[in-house]
């Protein structure tokens, strides 16, 4: 299949919305439910409304706490409501990289919480009764080369072996059942995966946080944290409020207020795009599965259908300088026409961007630090891990056995002379992409 790429029109390039697709049918409240003043007391100060925050605050308010969420921007304005929606089980390290590392007992323990985490978006979402279009029908990974699917694949195997995770291997011929593209050599299907709408998801975690008594303060940007647990001091644009323990939850928005965790985090930007509105039959060619998927490259591209099956929604050049978003989306434009040839020259109305945060060894960690608690360093796993990891550091706070986790005992390590300016990204990201130029979709992005 042969791309034909039209010329972007400036006007139409213009009237692309910087603000992510989520908010149209999930718009940003900043006043709803937020208090005028700020308390001047409560037993826990939350610093972010994000899925980490909130899922916090929640478990902390319903363990017989007061609670108050402090809030930069709008509630919810970060990568919250920014992200792809994917409800994965995946980190940059394979199962079998695990094992060769640090045994089968720990790989299995370290994917056995992934699972976890996965599982956990689901049980929020049935306790709470939020509709967020959540739909686990499988999320796709075509490989970008042979080398790329045989290593897929005998990972899998091995998972499916010791963890007894599903899939099925899907052939070069059989990626047009899944995606409307040649440019992959084959791939698979994760069973039990998918995605959700995270602007609904993040809205219906409010409404949750609000019944249970939490205090929510938006457009309230933490200045510093002064004290010790039990009797910390915390200084905000609105006032001071004094607290026992404070949670941080802003990920790749952290910065200034704990240097200890500046140091160990490492925040990026991602980048997404959202089509115009299609018919059932432009969605059946580019997404045939209607799944969500995310390819091999080291420096991936993911496309997903909308929750409501009328947009495609694509992403990629993750890593890559800020731009304007007409800009970027022009760009992710260019290589969506490029892998979805059904796509190619059409228009969209949205293209946007979000901080994330990565760490020096990709994994996620909690704990605690100067009786500072905190979960962050999602590493492209931000919804099932901002849910889990949230949810656990509530209970840490709780004293609860509940909240032992892998993720908190392993060492958090940082690299000397690192301040949290995270100068080295654009140069790994150009690096990836050197070595994704090679393959016939990662060539698109190069």
């Amino acid at each position: 299949m042969v791309a034909i790429q039209k010329q972007v029109d400036p006007a139409t390039a213009a009237s692309v919305a910087a603000d992510p697709y989520w908010w149209k049918a999930a718009p940003l409240a900043a006043d709803e439910g937020a208090d005028n003043t700020l308390p001047s007391r409560a037993d826990v100060v939350v610093i972010g409304s994000g899925f980490t925050g909130l899922n916090a605050a929640l478990t902390i308010a319903r363990g017989g706490r007061s609670v108050v969420v402090v809030e930069a921007r709008a509630l919810g304005h970060g990568a919250s409501t920014r992200n792809a929606g994917f409800v994965s089980r995946a980190f940059k390290h394979s199962f079998q990289s695990i094992v060769s590392k640090y045994g089968l007992t720990f790989a299995k323990n370290l994917y056995g919480e992934l699972d976890a985490a996965a599982r956990s978006v689901e049980t929020r979402i049935r306790d709470e009764n939020i509709d967020c279009l959540m739909k686990a029908n499988g999320r796709f990974m075509p490989s970008a080369s042979e080398t790329h699917l045989t290593e897929m694949l005998r990972d899998l195997e091995m998972q499916r072996k010791h963890l007894g995770f599903e899939f099925t291997a899907v052939s070069r011929a059989g990626v047009a059942d899944e995606l409307g593209t040649d440019r992959y050599v084959g791939g698979a299907v994760i069973h039990g995966l998918g995605g959700l709408h995270p602007g609904l998801y993040h809205a219906g975690l409010l409404r949750s946080a609000r019944a249970a008594g939490v205090t929510l303060k938006s457009f309230t940007e933490v200045t510093a944290v002064h004290g010790e647990q039990g009797h910390f001091d915390v200084s905000t644009s609105s006032g001071s409020i004094k607290c026992r323990d404070v949670v941080i939850g802003t990920n790749g928005y952290t910065r200034g207020l704990l240097p200890w965790l500046d140091r160990r985090l490492i925040p990026f930007d991602a980048f997404m795009i959202a089509t115009r509105p299609l018919s059932g039959a432009e969605m059946r060619l580019a997404l045939p599965g209607g799944k969500v998927a995310i390819d091999s490259n080291h420096n991936a591209l993911f496309i997903r259908p909308s929750p409501d099956g009328t947009r495609v929604l694509f992403g990629g050049l993750t890593g890559s300088r800020p731009g304007p978003a007409a800009q970027k989306g022009e760009r992710l434009s260019r290589i969506l026409g490029g892998l979805v040839p059904s796509l190619a020259g059409t228009a969209i109305d949205h293209s946007w961007t979000g901080k994330c945060a990565a760490t020096f060894d990709l994994f996620p960690h909690m704990g605690c630090h100067r009786g500072i608690y905190f979960a962050a360093g999602y590493c492209f796993v931000g919804i099932p891990m901002g849910t889990y990891l949230g949810t656990k550091i509530g209970q840490a706070v709780l004293g609860q056995r509940e909240a032992a986790s892998i993720f908190a005992d392993k060492s958090f390590r940082t690299l000397p002379f690192y301040n949290g300016q995270p100068w080295f990204v654009p140069l790994v990201t150009r690096y990836w992409q050197s070595l994704d130029s090679r393959t016939r979709s990662g060539v698109l992005a190069s």
